[in-house]
């Protein structure tokens, strides 16, 4: 009677002690819910702080001073997110070993996420988990055959300048991200990224040595109409979506929508045509997508056989003397061997010659129109 008695005392402690556990969990969810963690870049030591100079010209009632001491966050170990991932097939140590020496170069650092090969990727599987998982205000994702201009982290200053005005970043005002607040996704690096319908606003930077040529530019879908611009100018915009995922953010907020809708909606294609759909839909779905072209990251191809090119299809195998970048004027993994000698004075274009040699400072133009 009495073991009887000590026993159902103890099934009731344990029923009350799990009753009371689990209303703790749901409160932090509900907390969770309520209160997203804000866009900030918290993580990662300031390396290098901003000192250079800008030429601006600014059009539009929407903003006169841009906060420059928001940029000095671009220049810690992840770039102004909170983190950066390289998403890598466990068996390509190979790739992982390049970007990996890419970024040393560069000065970040990443986490590895381990990719599934094509063949064994589920429909399902979607970016974005590992955000939402460990409440990471943003965070920066590339594939592991990214590659990128050497002069990167100017380009990230300049792209958050960009995104700041068109996500109307009130005059003077401090956002928790160097890129703005109230964002979804980032587009950084694709093969083709299109301007949103009816919206006319384009953030201009002209006078970049660092913009491909008319002539070399490789992209695979709709791009911006680029006639009203020389060959020396980059532009930002407002995107109604693209294709490939070779660099984009991911905000908090953005990470919880891409989950939702490719994960528990009804969707079967592939990752970047879902995020392009969100994208497309933007007013259906809240989210906001900003886009530049031409991209700051593209795919690389490495020298020897073309086989290592890509691990879902092939084409006729070739065998590459030296390795090439889609888009990207002075590739750092072609100039790893100068960055690492510190010889700057010898860094070298993809297509010299092709791309003229400018002087003074990008130029940063915020428009509201298009050119007449």
């Amino acid at each position: 009677m009495i073991l009887r008695d000590a026993y159902q005392k103890l099934v009731f402690l344990i029923a009350f002690a799990c009753s009371f556990v689990f209303s703790l969990f749901l409160l932090q969810r509900k907390h969770d819910i309520l209160h997203p963690p804000k866009l900030s870049s918290v993580t990662g030591a300031v390396t290098k702080p901003f000192n250079g100079n800008r030429d601006f010209d600014i059009s539009g009632p929407k903003q006169t001073t841009l906060p420059e001491a928001s940029l000095k966050d671009v220049h810690n170990e992840t770039l102004g997110f909170e983190k950066v991932y390289v998403i890598n097939l466990p068996k390509r140590t190979d790739k992982l070993d390049a970007i990996r020496l890419s970024s040393s170069v560069t000065g970040f650092n990443f986490d590895v996420v381990a990719g599934q090969n094509g063949a064994d990727m589920s429909p399902k599987a979607v970016p974005g988990d590992s955000i939402v998982n460990n409440r990471l205000s943003s965070a920066l994702i590339f594939e592991d055959d990214a590659d990128w201009d050497v002069s990167f982290r100017s380009q990230l200053e300049n792209f958050a300048l960009g995104s700041q005005w068109l996500l109307n970043t009130p005059a003077g005002q401090t956002p928790h991200s160097p890129y703005g607040d109230d964002w979804d996704l980032l587009w950084l690096g694709h093969c083709a990224c299109a301007p949103t319908d009816g919206d006319q606003r384009r953030v201009l930077f002209e006078n970049d040595p660092a913009t491909t040529p008319f002539i070399h530019r490789f992209n695979l879908g709709t791009i911006p109409d680029m006639t009203h611009y020389d060959n020396t100018t980059r532009i930002m915009y407002a995107s109604s979506g693209g294709t490939c995922l070779y660099a984009y953010a991911l905000s908090y907020r953005g990470a919880q929508k891409v989950l939702f809708h490719l994960s528990m909606s009804y969707y079967n294609r592939p990752v970047d045509f879902g995020i392009h759909a969100l994208c497309r839909d933007h007013e259906k779905y809240d989210f906001r997508c900003i886009g530049i072209f031409p991209q700051l990251v593209d795919s690389h191809r490495g020298a020897g056989s073309s086989s290592k090119d890509s691990d879902i299809s092939h084409g006729p195998e070739q065998d590459r003397k030296k390795g090439f970048s889609y888009n990207i004027v002075r590739s750092t993994r072609l100039n790893v061997a100068h960055l690492l000698a510190g010889d700057l004075e010898n860094v070298e274009s993809q297509w010299p010659g092709e791309v003229p040699e400018l002087e003074g400072e990008v130029k940063v133009s915020f428009r509201e129109t298009f050119p007449e």
